[in-house]
Parts: structure tokens; C-alpha cells; sequence
């Protein structure tokens, strides 16, 4: 016989399943990522801006989108990476390319869907946003400008 207390057993019940964040199909949001990447390659500023680290990367970085943006919009659990240690790593990226991201993520999405479906993805797409531009240009004295709000 021993003096020590008999071990706890913990339980835990399943977390509910998470409803997703918008009605969207995998199908529709490989469009989207397309769409706007497409949109990115054009752009006088971000065009250049991404083929610089992504030259003869792009399928792959796609790919990397979709499984992102699954993750995001479907709870998906697809998407394994750290985002933020990408950009900072983007040494000429600027306080004011993540407004034109976002404006021409917000664009691509309106062109693509129905007020429905693109509102929380925008909402989403702003909290991203959000998390990004603190992470790099943030500080006490350097708060998140309006836009991004």
C-alpha cells in the first residue's frame, strides 16, 4: 500500500464543431486568391513588390494562399505557417502597401461575390491586415492608422 494519492484522470469533451466564417466554396476561394494575386501581379507597387520573392514561386505561394485563406474562411485547419515572419522578413515592404492590399483585396472580393459573402471576408481580410502592419510597423508612439480599422 502506498501513501500517495491515487492519480487524476482528466476528461475533456470535444470542442463543438466551429461553423465557418462565411458561406464560401474551396472552389471560390481558389477563384478569389487567383483573382487577386492576378490583381497583385499587375499592380505598379505590389507587382514588383512580390515577384521579387516569389520569381518562379508563384504556384507554390498559391497554393500556400489557398490553404490559408481556407484555414481562415472554413476552420479548415489546413494552413500551418507563420505569417508574420514572412512579411517582416519583406525588407522594402512600407507602412502604406498594406492599405493597398487591403484596397485591392476589398476590390477583388466585391468584384467577386455578393455583399453577403465579401463583407466578412473584408472584415476578416482587415483584421489580417491589422495583425500584419502592428507586427512590423506598430509601436507605442506608431499606432495602426484609420484604414485599417
Amino acid at each position: 500500500m502506498s501513501d500517495r494519492p491515487a492519480p487524476t484522470v482528466l476528461t475533456a469533451r470535444a470542442a463543438p464543431p466551429r461553423t465557418p466564417a462565411v458561406e464560401i466554396s474551396p472552389s471560390e476561394i481558389g477563384l478569389l486568391v487567383d483573382r487577386f494575386y492576378e490583381n497583385i501581379r499587375a499592380h505598379p507597387r505590389l507587382g514588383p513588390l512580390f515577384e521579387q520573392r516569389l520569381a518562379g514561386k508563384w504556384d507554390a505561394h498559391l497554393e500556400r494562399m489557398n490553404l490559408f485563406w481556407r484555414s481562415v474562411l472554413l476552420y479548415s485547419g489546413e494552413y500551418s505557417g507563420q505569417p508574420v515572419v514572412k512579411h517582416n522578413a519583406l525588407p522594402d515592404l512600407q507602412e502604406d502597401d498594406f492599405r493597398l492590399w487591403l484596397d485591392l483585396f476589398e476590390t477583388t472580393t466585391a468584384t467577386l461575390f455578393g455583399p453577403p459573402t465579401a463583407g466578412p471576408i473584408v472584415v476578416i481580410a482587415r483584421r489580417i491586415a491589422r495583425s500584419l502592419w502592428l507586427a512590423r510597423f506598430g509601436t507605442p508612439f506608431n499606432k495602426a492608422p484609420d484604414w485599417l480599422t
